[in-house]
């Protein structure tokens, strides 16, 4: 991580005290760091601080180290967006498998779950809250407002560059509610406070909004820069576009491959992003040095700490067997997420992006709770490039890596293979060379034709590349073979699996305790 982003994200705690008290006018400091929405707004620094905290809202659970926690949970590290995130993105599919027995965690290991499931609940709460944020900045940013505060044009225009930020990431928040839930209540900066009760949305109404949200700031958004890695820039943004087109179809919205690939290209031509040449490297301590990071989600092991994010990543696959300290720069094991061999069988020898732990373990995972059945997945450790070792025995510095080039590269093959008229099947060979040349260090598995690979072949070579960033449930609803198609081990608690399970399990049940607050919510079917 840069020591801008070590700044930016400490200041998130900063501006806690304002977060806390926004809509509070009548509130009085309890204590002298506490600080008064009018004072607050009135300084022109405090717009950076709360982009800042909605950032790092992203990353960790408060603002008082990684038990504090913005939304009530028992343990603050699952009350985490990168934790929840990629629970509910990785453990119901064939490239994770958990061996604790936590409650929630089997519903969704077997794909069994239900609406109160307290994994999907703190997802979605988390996702809710950040959307919270997003419009209480921008309702205290608008011109007006500004205006009246005394704020230079210099600074005006600083804060007009923060909004659009903020939007984005309010986009991008909505995406993942869209993603998991479908139809969810819907909050803007116009919307009441108080007693208010949200109207829900499902995704044809979500889908244009949020295309039309990352549309209209695209202009307004940063360059791209090394000073503001971690940030959403203009190219952030066109993945987040990108990924929008790409599942438009399973959001009901018909075929946007074509857009998808008009947004993919501008990212692979103009963004400035290399494949890092060392796979590995995109998973280390100082992965913020990769060349292909569009979209990180910053950790610091001193000043971004969480029982989450890639904590969980590290420590959680782990054994007591393994040496972490050593080999992995964090001497933390919870023996707990590993791969099945339904992941691991997938990689050929000489495939570098094949990071298992294999030593006493076996490859099939017949017992779901022990933990060395099923290999180990040590792609995410605490060591830098140069073999060092990150700067906190608890907490990595690693970054989780949301979006990145070599994802980009192969949305723009699936794009040419499903027909998208603006991906030309010369530039989706070249792009998939690519990747393989860098897997396996030569040519050997390079293709010329887009005949030689299928889609199922695709969906292989994304698990190979991707497995573990948190892809692999959209991916397999958007292949058709979540669902039905394809079976794997402990699919619907079994270790043969299942062919098709119910299609209510494409979409996550909002949590019950929300439907019993909001009278204009309506669950999901099936639940």
């Amino acid at each position: 991580m840069n020591i801008f982003n070590k700044l930016l994200l400490g200041s998130g705690v900063i501006l806690m005290a304002l977060a806390s008290c926004v809509n509070d006018l009548d509130t009085k400091p309890l204590t002298p760091t506490t600080i008064l929405p009018d004072a607050a707004w009135s300084d022109p620094a405090a717009y950076e601080l709360y982009t800042a905290k909605i950032y790092s809202a992203f990353a960790i659970p408060g603002n008082d180290g990684p038990a504090s926690g913005d939304i009530v949970g028992a343990d603050q590290g699952e009350a985490t967006f990168t934790r929840s995130f990629w629970n509910l993105e990785e453990l119901p599919t064939d490239e994770a498998l958990v061996a604790w027995s936590d409650e929630g965690l089997n519903g969704l290991n077997f794909v069994q779950w239900s609406a109160t499931n307290r994994f999907i609940m703190l997802n979605y709460d988390r996702l809710c809250l950040i959307n919270a944020f997003c419009n209480e900045f921008l309702s205290q940013t608008t011109d007006d407002k500004l205006s009246s505060r005394g704020l230079s044009s210099e600074q005006i225009a600083a804060v007009h560059e923060n909004r659009a930020e903020v939007r984005a990431l309010r986009a991008f928040s909505y995406y993942q509610l869209m993603n998991f839930y479908a139809n969810v209540p819907f909050t803007d900066e116009n919307s009441g406070i108080g007693a208010y009760l949200p109207e829900q949305r499902g995704r044809d109404f979500l889908f244009p909004w949020i295309e039309a949200e990352l549309k209209d700031v695209i202009d307004d958004l940063p360059a791209k820069t090394t000073d503001n890695y971690g940030k959403v820039n203009r190219y952030v943004a066109q993945m987040m576009l990108a990924n929008l087109y790409m599942n438009a179809e399973v959001f009901g919205q018909g075929n946007h491959y074509s857009d998808a690939a008009t947004c993919l290209a501008d990212i692979i031509n103009n963004g400035g992003y290399m494949l890092e040449p060392t796979y590995k490297y995109n998973f280390q301590a100082d992965n913020h040095l990769s060349p292909e990071m569009i979209f990180p989600i910053i950790y610091d092991g001193v000043y971004a700490q969480s029982y989450g994010g890639t904590t969980y990543l590290c420590a959680g696959a782990y054994g007591d067997d393994m040496a972490p300290g050593d080999n992995y720069g964090l001497p933390q094991y919870w023996s707990g997420i590993r791969a099945p061999h339904d992941l691991s069988q997938l990689f050929e020898d000489g495939d570098s992006r094949a990071l298992f732990f294999t030593d006493n373990r076996s490859q099939e995972i017949h017992e779901w709770n022990d933990f060395k059945q099923g290999y180990s997945v040590v792609k995410y450790t605490n060591l830098t490039r140069d073999g060092g070792k990150g700067s906190d025995n608890t907490f990595p510095d690693t970054d989780f890596p949301f979006y990145r080039l070599a994802d980009a590269y192969l949305l723009y093959v699936e794009c040419a293979l499903k027909g998208a008229s603006d991906a030309t099947s010369a530039n989706a060979i070249t792009y998939y060379n690519r990747v393989q040349e860098r897997a396996f260090g030569n040519t050997t598995h390079n293709i010329s034709s887009l005949s030689e690979i299928s889609l199922d072949d695709l969906l292989d070579e994304r698990a190979r590349e991707l497995y573990w960033e948190g892809h692999r449930r959209t991916d397999l609803i958007r292949f058709n073979r979540f669902i039905d198609n394809k079976v794997w081990s402990w699919k619907n608690g079994a270790f043969a699996g299942t062919q098709r399970i119910d299609s209510k399990y494409l979409l996550y049940p909002l949590p019950s305790t929300d439907l019993s607050s909001n009278s204009n919510l309506t669950q999901n079917e099936g639940y």
